[in-house]
């Protein structure tokens, strides 16, 4: 299974698949480069496009097809393109819909009154003659890419982003799906996906800096002695778990994906992930440990304005993140 964005050559499928699910297809042809397909080797799965004017967006034709659905396909499309939307620095995205009132609150999206659309938006063909009147128009304000809480976590190189992992398991076949550490496996046949976590963290470091970011944390657990003979999760049942909790939990595929783990002689711990190696046979997730790092990096210490006073800054090497000497420690 692959999601990919949509080439010219897909909008006869796209535009078949909109009609199969009774959704207005004015419009398309024109904004059809800002649509995203999924597909396997037999065909057109799902879909969804978004219109930019301006600085808003417009999400429209989310289509998947019927017996494909109830794998969290839609949801998938929805995140991917409200990545897209936040990579193109737009502040609102509005969408209209007559029967999914309840489906997309789970992503941000209140109901508001039509009057409120700006007016970009109303000369759209979906306003002006694709959809009816009494559609509801609901809203979704974006947070700034200036805002910490779309950003990695700071000073953490190489992580790899929940939409990187998934994008690339779509892409495999129905294999056993392993977990490697330094070359060896990890985690043993039979295991379970206990629990899928967006993680919210705010911080602040020691150079007085705050940030926030957002995680995805995966848990999983040692299976019973009769569960390791069965193997491994497939990497297609491991993603119908996370699809099916993605639809509930606000996952965001650019936060770094971790997994936990642990049993009665590993300690748990979240682990990082490296890479994926499809091989003959199975596919390996690489993860490596996590370790400390002084995430300040060049402006380790206390903010310049409380040294200020004493006119003493705090370089990288000035020790103001270590113990101070004992001659400087009072007891009074």
């Amino acid at each position: 299974m692959l999601t990919r964005a949509a080439l010219p050559s897909d909008l006869p499928g796209i535009l078949t698949l909109l009609e199969h699910s009774d959704l207005p297809v004015s419009g398309v042809e024109e904004h059809v480069g800002h649509f995203l397909v999924t597909e396997d080797a037999q065909g057109l799965l799902g879909t969804a496009g978004l219109e930019v004017h301006g600085t808003t967006g417009l999400l429209r034709s989310v289509a998947v097809a019927p017996s494909d659905r109830g794998q969290g396909l839609a949801a998938l499309l929805v995140a991917h393109l409200l990545d897209q939307a936040r990579a193109f620095q737009l502040q609102d995205v509005y969408l209209l819909t007559t029967t999914a009132q309840t489906y997309f609150p789970r992503f941000g999206f209140q109901g508001v009154p039509r009057s409120a659309a700006p007016a970009a938006l109303l000369a759209s063909r979906e306003f002006q003659d694709a959809c009816p009147q009494s559609a509801t128009l609901m809203h979704l304000a974006l947070t700034s890419q200036e805002d910490p809480m779309t950003q990695t976590i700071p000073g953490l190189a190489q992580q790899t982003a929940t939409h990187t992992l998934l994008d690339a398991l779509r892409t495999q076949p129905q294999l056993p799906l392993e977990f490697w550490l330094h070359g060896e496996v990890l985690v043993g046949p039979g295991y379970h996906v206990t629990e899928v976590k967006a993680v919210t963290i705010e911080a602040m470091d020691c150079g007085g800096r705050a940030d926030a970011w957002r995680e995805t944390v995966i848990q999983l657990k040692d299976g019973t002695a009769q569960e390791a003979q069965a193997g491994f999760l497939t990497t297609r049942k491991f993603l119908a778990i996370y699809d099916r909790v993605a639809k509930h939990v606000p996952v965001r595929g650019e936060a770094e994906v971790r997994f936990e783990y642990g049993n009665s002689t590993v300690p748990a711990m979240q682990y990082h992930v490296t890479h994926i190696e499809p091989q003959a046979g199975r596919v390996i997730v690489h993860l490596r440990t996590p370790s400390v790092q002084c995430k300040a990096s060049d402006a380790c210490g206390t903010p310049a304005t409380a040294a200020s006073d004493s006119g003493a800054g705090c370089a990288p090497e000035s020790g103001c993140c270590t113990p101070a000497p004992a001659e400087l420690i009072s007891l009074s």
